[in-house]
């Protein structure tokens, strides 16, 4: 009887890792069409060619093709989140760590370009954008939520998802910007250029 368990639960095990490393090569293979061609561009059956598999295993792990974009953005916002933010929060405002942060964020738009136009883009998705925009207002809450704790701050004045709305609305729209733009600024000239904005205001530039 143990060992018909066992077998029950390898085999679970077994089609657990299959059904995960089909999904990841979705994933992936969305990734490359869609730098390729461009998110409207791109069709299920480019990502399923790609990935070698039928459109009914597409069916399987996504709805349609806007889930697979979310769930890629998803997967690549996080990455980046856990890059940026590490194990210590940060010291807000430290002047250092928000450059480095801005800059890092747009070094990612620039290298993954297609895949933050679909969120930030002159045609960027709706949905898509929403979506976008409520991870980055959700993470920089969190940010700023764990800096005031670990600083023992005073409650600020505005709360830290008013704040987090303004940085969330400033990055979104420099990074269409410098994205659809030949601007010749740097990711460390644009890190530079939202401190400036944030800290100081429009005023002062």
């Amino acid at each position: 009887m143990l060992d018909d368990k066992a077998s029950v639960s390898d085999k679970a095990s077994r089609h657990a890792q299959r059904k995960a490393a089909t999904h990841q090569r979705l994933l992936d293979a969305a990734r490359d069409v869609i730098v390729e061609k461009g998110y409207s561009n791109v069709e299920i059956l480019d990502i399923t060619e790609r990935a070698d598999v039928s459109k009914a295993t597409f069916y399987q792990h996504f709805s349609n093709k806007e889930e697979c974009a979310r769930k890629l953005m998803h997967q690549g916002f996080d990455s980046l989140a856990e890059k940026i933010l590490g194990e210590t929060p940060p010291r807000l405002p430290d002047p250092d760590w928000v450059i480095d942060s801005m800059e890092q964020i747009f070094g990612w738009a620039d290298t993954n370009r297609e895949i933050m136009l679909i969120m930030v883009g002159g045609a960027a998705s709706t949905q898509l954008n929403v979506f976008g925009r409520n991870y980055m207002v959700e993470i920089t809450e969190r940010t700023i939520i764990n800096a005031l704790n670990e600083s023992h701050a005073e409650s600020p004045k505005y709360s830290p998802h008013i704040q987090a709305q303004v940085v969330t609305g400033v990055l979104i729209q420099l990074l269409g910007w410098w994205l659809e733009n030949e601007t010749g600024l740097s990711t460390r000239q644009m890190g530079e250029m939202i401190h400036d904005i944030l800290q100081n205001g429009l005023g002062t530039l």
